[in-house]
């Protein structure tokens, strides 16, 4: 695969039918069974799945806290498995971890939190003689930038316990950014925290790691965090990748039963059954009228179709749900709404529309 310059991208992870087997009381469980991934340098992956899926078992694996039962995870090339205990931590050293519980010194100012991870990394590169040439900042100069960067520069010489739940997380991002990682693995950073709290944090995560060049795996149950940030999603179910590819293509149009579970959670769209159910039902079709659903599953998909299809085919659309997001620079989404004319200009337009891929589905006619 190539960026959006044509570069091509190398592979950061590589994970080849990797399985993890766990011994329990009621026997061996698998964790993971067959998984094979390759994810791209400077990319960002969404790993989605309910609890249970393998999400915190498949970033345990990449850091190098586990191991697999059977199958390799390889960083930049190179097998964790078959590296001595030296190389191993030297390659591991490029991989920092964020959980959902924040792991800041109770007894530190945050500055000094972040500063004190500055200095490691400082160290471990003189150590590699790395970036010999290269002019060098103080640890209280990157842990600043850093702060700032996340807005918590007013904040840098509070306590952990001083701050919200919010700020504790993205000073947690700032101390792992102060590792100059290149992998970040996300553990539900956001599961803690509001809706607003999430997405001031993501964008943030976003705009640092893209600057750095980093691959980032965040593992999370939210859709809303997938749509916010991602490059790529992968959606797992049971230990199994059941589907994975470009954001704005799984969202737009899920293939998987699990993956459209999760889509439809988190839209309007989902809904549509309680137009038509109950004794009081929503919508009551009358002669002639059609319910129908439209989704975008196309990136190109931009025009103002609705407008253009009742001009175009003098027919009436009374929308009734409507949910449109951004996913990727794309709109993703749709919506579901009334349809009135003659038969034959119904028809036309829902011909005329699937030409524009458009997802044309007749959910309910009087």
């Amino acid at each position: 695969m190539c960026d959006e310059r044509g570069t091509a991208l190398a592979d950061s992870i590589v994970i080849r039918d990797v399985t993890k087997t766990v011994l329990t009381p009621d026997g061996p469980k698998s964790l993971l069974k067959g998984v094979d991934l390759h994810l791209e340098q400077g990319r960002i992956y969404g790993v989605i799945g309910l609890g249970g899926a393998g999400k915190s078992t498949l970033l345990k694996l990449i850091a190098g806290e586990i191991r697999p039962t059977s199958g390799t995870v390889e960083l930049f090339g190179r097998s964790i498995r078959e590296l001595d205990d030296a190389d191993r931590t030297e390659l591991l050293a490029n991989v920092a971890k964020v959980g959902v519980t924040p792991d800041l010194a109770p007894d530190q100012t945050i500055i000094e939190s972040v500063a004190e991870v500055a200095q490691h990394a400082q160290e471990r590169r003189d150590r590699l003689g790395e970036d010999k040439d290269k002019p060098r900042l103080e640890p209280s100069e990157i842990a600043l930038h850093l702060l700032r960067a996340l807005g918590l520069r007013a904040l840098r010489n509070l306590y952990p316990a001083q701050l919200s739940g919010g700020e504790l997380q993205r000073a947690s991002v700032a101390r792992a950014l102060a590792d100059e990682p290149r992998i970040l693995l996300l553990d539900e950073v956001t599961g803690a925290l509001d809706h607003l709290e999430s997405r001031e944090i993501l964008r943030l995560i976003r705009q640092l790691v893209k600057e750095r060049n980093i691959t980032v795996v965040l593992a999370t149950h939210e859709i809303s965090a997938i749509k916010e940030i991602c490059d790529n999603v992968i959606v797992l179910d049971r230990g199994l990748v059941v589907e994975e590819g470009p954001a704005h293509a799984v969202i737009a149009d899920p293939q998987a039963d699990r993956t459209r579970a999760f889509v439809q959670s988190a839209s309007s769209l989902g809904k549509v059954s309680d137009l038509l159910a109950g004794p009081d039902p929503v919508v009551d079709l009358r002669p002639g009228q059609k319910l129908i659903s439209l989704r975008y599953v196309s990136e190109d998909v931009s025009e103002p179709l609705v407008s253009l299809v009742t001009r175009k085919f003098g027919i009436d659309v009374n929308i009734m749900l409507a949910d449109i997001q951004i996913v990727g620079k794309y709109p993703i989404g749709g919506i579901v709404g009334i349809f009135e004319g003659p038969e034959r200009n119904i028809r036309d337009a829902i011909i005329f529309l699937r030409g524009k891929k458009v997802r044309v589905e007749v959910i309910a006619e009087n």
